[in-house]
C-alpha cells in the first residue's frame, strides 16, 4: 500500500477524529436552557444518574449524513447496554413515519388529504354527528390534528393483558382501556392533539390498502428511507426482542413485563434506533430540497406546511431565529424520544431513551449537541451577570399580576429577585442589566419599565419574539388563588363564586380549572386543601361524573377509602342516569371509577 505524506495523513486523521471529539464535547456539554458565565456545564452521565434514566441513545445529522451515532447506559440494568442498534419505542413520533406513509398512499390514488374519511373506511365507520355533517373528517384533518377527534394518547397494554383488535380500540370496547374515537369538535375549526385521529388513519390505510399495518409502512416507508432496524409489529417478534429495550419508570423502577403493547401503531407503535429516525429526517430534509425521495417535493412541502397551531402534517414546524426547525417527541409507557431537525440545512439529531424520565435529560442534551454544532437559533453566549445593588433592586419587588387569577411575587435576595408564582414552583431571576432578567430554566427574558401611566410594568419577552405586558398590583389587591395558598380556602371559594355569578363563561371559575387545580394540589401533597377545592367544583357541577370521579380520588389520596368508594359510586350513578351530554367523557371517568372501585376491593 503506497504510504501517505505526512499532510494527508493528518488530514484522514482529523476527518476520523473529529465524530469523536465532537461526541465528547457532546457529552460533556449538557446545560440549562440560559447558561450563565462561569457556570459549569454537566456530563451526559451525572444527568441520567441525577435523573435515573438508564440508557440513552444519540444521531447527530451534519450535512445531510448521520455524522455520529452512539449509546450510553444499559438497555436493560440487568446487565444488557444500550448500542447503536438498540431498539427503542418511538411513541408518538410514530405519527411523523405513519403520516409519510399515509401521504405516499394519497400520491398512488388510492387515499385522499380532503374527501370524507368514511367514504374509505370499510371494516368501521366513525359515527357522524351534527358536527361531521356540518364539516367532514378528513385524512388531512386527521394528521393535523384539526379533526375534533377525541382520545389524546394511548397507555398502551402491560405484560399479560389481553390486547384489543383495533376495531375494539376504535369502539372503546372491552378490553380497549380508552374512551371510543369520537367527534366532539366542529372538524377544521381548531387544533387539539388527538391519538385518536391518527388510528382512525391507521384503519383507513389498512382499508384502503388491504395490508397489515406493519407490512404497509415497511413497503411505504420504512424501506426507501433506509429504517432497516424499525418495525411496527406489535408485540416484537422474538429475535428483534433481542435488540430492544426495557421501559423505567421516573423512580428508577421497571415498566412490570419491561415494555407495553400498542395496537394504535399509527400513534404509538413504532420499534426503532435513532439512526433510523435520523433516516427519516434525511429523508424529508434531500426532499425539500428537490432530491429523491419517497414522496414528490410537492407533497413534502404539504407535510411541513403548519394548519393551526404549528403542526403540518404529523411534524411541528419551529421558528428560532429566522430558522425553521421540524420537530416531534414521543413517550410510551417506560420510553421518550425526541426527533428535532433543520427544514432545510441538513442538520439535527434524533435522542431516544429508555425512561418516563427522559423528557429532563433530552432539552439538556439537545441544547450541548446545537451549540457543538452552531445551529442557527440556537447558539447563545454564557449571560454575563450585572451587579446591583440593594436600592437598586428593591424598587422591582412587589406583586405582579399574571392573569385573573395567578401573581408573580418578586423578593430581592443576594443581587438577584426571588419569584414566587402562585401554587406553582419558584425560580430565581438573574440579572444582565438594570432593568433585564434571565432565568436559568427558560430562554425568556423579564424586562423592568414604566407604563404609558409612568406606574412600574413587567415586560415578558419569550424566545419566539411573544410578549406579555404585567401589571404590579396594589397590596391590598388578592387573587383567589393566593388566598388558596394561605389557607383561607373559604376566603378563595367565596371569590371564586363572585367571579362566576359575573361571568358563568369564565374559564378562571370553569369545570376543568377546578379540576387541574385540584390535582395541582394533591401534587404538592396539600390534601386537605385539594379536597376543599374539589368539593367545591361538585357544587358548582353537581351533574358532572368527572367532579365527583376527581374528589372521589383525593379522597381515597387522604386514606378514606370509605368516602373515595361512596362518591366513585357516585360518579357512575350520574353516568347512568344520563345527567351529562358528553359520552365520551362518561366513558373516560366510568373506566377510571370501576378500576378505582376493584382496585379498593369492592365491586362498582
Amino acid at each position: 500500500m503506497r504510504r501517505l505524506q505526512p499532510i494527508a495523513f493528518l488530514l484522514v486523521f482529523a476527518a476520523v477524529a473529529a465524530p469523536f471529539s465532537r461526541s465528547a464535547r457532546v457529552e460533556n456539554g449538557l446545560r440549562p436552557a440560559v447558561l450563565i458565565e462561569g457556570d459549569k456545564t454537566w456530563t451526559l452521565e451525572e444527568r441520567m444518574r441525577l435523573y435515573k434514566v438508564p440508557g440513552v441513545s444519540v444521531a447527530v445529522i451534519k450535512d445531510f449524513r448521520i455524522d455520529w451515532a452512539k449509546g450510553y447506559g444499559f438497555a436493560d440494568v440487568a446487565g444488557k447496554r444500550v448500542t447503536e442498534e438498540t431498539l427503542f419505542q418511538a411513541g408518538s413520533i410514530s405519527k411523523p413515519v405513519a403520516a409519510m406513509g399515509a401521504l405516499k398512499v394519497v400520491e398512488a390514488g388510492k387515499l385522499s388529504l380532503d374527501s370524507d374519511i368514511n367514504t374509505v373506511l370499510r371494516s368501521w365507520k366513525l359515527p357522524e354527528n351534527e358536527l361531521t355533517r356540518k364539516s367532514p373528517v378528513t385524512l388531512e384533518r386527521l394528521l393535523s390534528h384539526t379533526a375534533g377527534v377525541t382520545v389524546h394518547g394511548f397507555p398502551g397494554y402491560a405484560a399479560g393483558e389481553k390486547v384489543p383488535t383495533l376495531l375494539e380500540v376504535l369502539d372503546g370496547s372491552p378490553p380497549a382501556n380508552t374512551a371510543p374515537l369520537r367527534v366532539d369538535l366542529t372538524p377544521g375549526t381548531q387544533y387539539r392533539y388527538s391519538g385518536g385521529g391518527y388510528t382512525i388513519a391507521q384503519q383507513a390505510m389498512i382499508d384502503v390498502a388491504g395490508k397489515p399495518f406493519p407490512r404497509l409502512l415497511a413497503e411505504t416507508v420504512l424501506a426507501p428511507v433506509g429504517m432497516t432496524r424499525s418495525t411496527y409489529e406489535q408485540p416484537l417478534d422474538p429475535e428483534r426482542m433481542k435488540a430492544a429495550a426495557a421501559g423505567y419508570r421516573p423512580d428508577g423502577s421497571e415498566v412490570p413485563g419491561k415494555r407495553h403493547v400498542y395496537p394504535e401503531m399509527a400513534a404509538a407503535g413504532l420499534w426503532t434506533t435513532p439512526s433510523d429516525l435520523a433516516r427519516f429526517a434525511i429523508a424529508i430534509q434531500k426532499c425539500v430540497r428537490g432530491k429523491r425521495c419517497p414522496l414528490s417535493q410537492a407533497m413534502i412541502e404539504d407535510m411541513l406546511t403548519p394548519r393551526k397551531e404549528g403542526y403540518g402534517l404529523g411534524l411541528t414546524i419551529e421558528r428560532r431565529g429566522g430558522a425553521e426547525y421540524f420537530t416531534h417527541g414521543g413517550a410510551d409507557e417506560g420510553f421518550q424520544a425526541l426527533l428535532y431537525a433543520h427544514k432545510t440545512k441538513g442538520y439535527g439529531a434524533v435522542i431516544m431513551t429508555n425512561s418516563d424520565a427522559g423528557f429532563r435529560v433530552m432539552p439538556e442534551l439537545l441544547r450541548s449537541i446545537a451549540t457543538e454544532y452552531r445551529w442557527e437559533g440556537f447558539v447563545r453566549e454564557p449571560e454575563r451577570l450585572a451587579k446591583l445593588s440593594p436600592q437598586e433592586l428593591s424598587p422591582l419587588s412587589g406583586r405582579f399580576r399574571l392573569d385573573e387569577d395567578s401573581v408573580v411575587v418578586f423578593t430581592p435576595k443576594d443581587g438577584r429577585l426571588e419569584a414566587h408564582q402562585t401554587l406553582q414552583s419558584d425560580f430565581e431571576l438573574l440579572p444582565i442589566s438594570a432593568d433585564t432578567f434571565v432565568r436559568r430554566d427558560e430562554e425568556t427574558r423579564y424586562m423592568f419599565g414604566k407604563s404609558p401611566d409612568e406606574t412600574l410594568q413587567l415586560r415578558i419577552v419569550a424566545l419566539d419574539g411573544t410578549e406579555k405586558n404585567v401589571p404590579r398590583l396594589a397590596d391590598e389587591v388578592r387573587v383567589p388563588s393566593e388566598s388558596i395558598e394561605a389557607g383561607r380556602i373559604g376566603e378563595a371559594l367565596a371569590a371564586y363564586r363572585k367571579l362566576r355569578e359575573a361571568n358563568p363563561s369564565n374559564p378562571v371559575v370553569s369545570e376543568t380549572r377546578f379540576n387541574q387545580l385540584g390535582y395541582g394540589l394533591l401534587g404538592r401533597k396539600e390534601t386537605a386543601k385539594a379536597i376543599a377545592v374539589l368539593r367545591f367544583n361538585t357544587e358548582l357541577y353537581p351533574d358532572s361524573a368527572n367532579t365527583w370521579d376527581s374528589l372521589a380520588e383525593a379522597y381515597e389520596g387522604s386514606g378514606d377509602k370509605e368516602r373515595a368508594i361512596e362518591l366513585y359510586r357516585k360518579a357512575l350513578d350520574l353516568i347512568s342516569r344520563g345527567l351529562r351530554s358528553s359520552a365520551i367523557e362518561n366513558q373516560v371517568v366510568r373506566t377510571h371509577a370501576v378500576a378505582r372501585l376493584k382496585a379498593l376491593g369492592v365491586e362498582p
